[in-house]
């Protein structure tokens, strides 16, 4: 066959087309190579900045020994070795040092922001809105709990939309009638329309949290290149593990079913809507937890039967821990480290705040180290 077919074409057509079709098949192969490779340079910078500041305070090995050294003076001084700037004058003062971690996490996301490479810039900005958001949500259940504007404003920091000029016309709010008045200006006030004389704060709650999803949404999809497949698999689960916890909570809560499915969103990487609705339709969270056998997330529903919605809650946030660990190990050259440093600082954050004020408090360092959520756990 193949001396009929050269005989057709002639010797030297035949090797044209042999040495053409080669090429070809070496430049496909190349331009691949190229992607991975300025995939791989763009986020070089970005991935050596995330690698410097690190997220220490979510290993076991650094948090076990700290709750137990029962020394706040040594905790201090490892937390300042770490990057987060904590002046000596308020290590008395709980609320601030709080406020202090807070502003440090802010600070290295705006870091982050500026280091990562442009395509990806959106993210990382998008991030910083949940951050905004926790200002908003902090300054009106302050007002829906009719606590006093000083306990409130003590809480309030300047993140990116909501900066200093914004900040303190949010402090003059009386109400949430003037409070969303004053937000009215951002993009934060659409989601925030008609709910000026809502009677659960759970709706306020919800609408922001679904207005921070469509945004972190609407970056996801624009990602292209190399890192599109793994953004999307992670966004999927995170998006899972965000709707475990709204059909959680709206159980804990007793919201009724009608305003919960309306809560909502679009489904995930395993979670479909039909069985979001049916745990929803449960009478218990017990029962609800049924609904997850079949599923990565049927762990939960082996948890001891006492287990509490905020154990559950914790579970999940290991389980989405867990997750990022994993992309980071499988891209540590491109997405994998900016992905897991957007979920480690909410996690180390927290585990800050817990083993500060346990310490303070004589917690016991079992107990502690049980709130916390760590690398490895489970």
């Amino acid at each position: 066959m193949l001396e009929s077919l050269i005989d057709t074409l002639g010797m030297p057509t035949f090797v044209l087309i042999v040495v053409g079709t080669s090429l070809l098949i070496v430049v496909i192969l190349l331009m691949s190579y190229f992607k991975v490779l300025i995939s791989i340079t763009n986020f070089t910078f970005p991935n050596a900045k995330i690698r410097a500041r690190g997220n220490p305070f979510i290993k076991r090995d650094v948090l076990k020994p700290l709750a137990g050294s029962n020394n706040v003076n040594q905790i201090f001084s490892q937390i300042r070795k770490e990057n987060y700037d904590i002046p000596k004058e308020e290590t008395d003062d709980l609320p601030a040092i709080e406020k202090k971690l807070e502003e440090n996490v802010i600070e290295d996301f705006k870091k982050a922001y500026m280091a990562a490479p442009t395509n990806f810039k959106p993210f990382v900005n998008t991030w910083l809105l949940k951050y905004d958001l926790k200002m908003v949500k902090r300054a009106m259940k302050g007002i829906y709990k009719e606590r006093d504007s000083e306990h409130i404003n003590k809480k309030l920091l300047p993140v990116k939309r909501i900066d200093e000029e914004k900040l303190e016309e949010m402090k003059s709010a009386r109400n949430l009638q003037e409070l969303i008045a004053i937000l009215k200006e951002t993009d934060m006030g659409e989601p925030l329309k008609g709910k000026e004389k809502v009677d659960d704060f759970f709706e306020i709650d919800v609408a922001l949290d679904r207005f921070l999803f469509q945004k972190i949404r609407s970056v996801v999809n624009q990602v292209e290149g190399e890192e599109r497949s793994t953004v999307r698999y992670f966004f999927g689960y995170y998006t899972d593990v965000l709707n475990l916890k709204i059909v959680l909570r709206g159980l804990r809560e007793d919201i009724d079913e009608e305003t919960l499915k309306e809560s909502l969103l679009p489904s995930g990487r395993e979670l479909e809507d039909w069985k979001l609705e049916n745990m929803i339709e449960a009478n218990s969270i017990e029962e609800a937890l049924i609904e997850l056998e079949g599923t990565s997330y049927s762990e939960l529903r082996d948890a001891k039967s006492s287990m509490s919605y905020f154990e559950l809650e914790k579970k999940l946030d290991e389980k989405l821990l867990a997750l990022v660990s994993e992309i980071h190990s499988q891209d540590i050259l491109t997405v994998g480290p900016l992905l897991k440093f957007s979920i480690a600082k909410e996690m180390e954050l927290r585990n800050l705040k817990i083993l500060i004020r346990g310490v303070k408090e004589s917690m016991d360092p079992e107990k502690m180290t049980d709130l916390m959520i760590m690398e490895g756990a489970g």
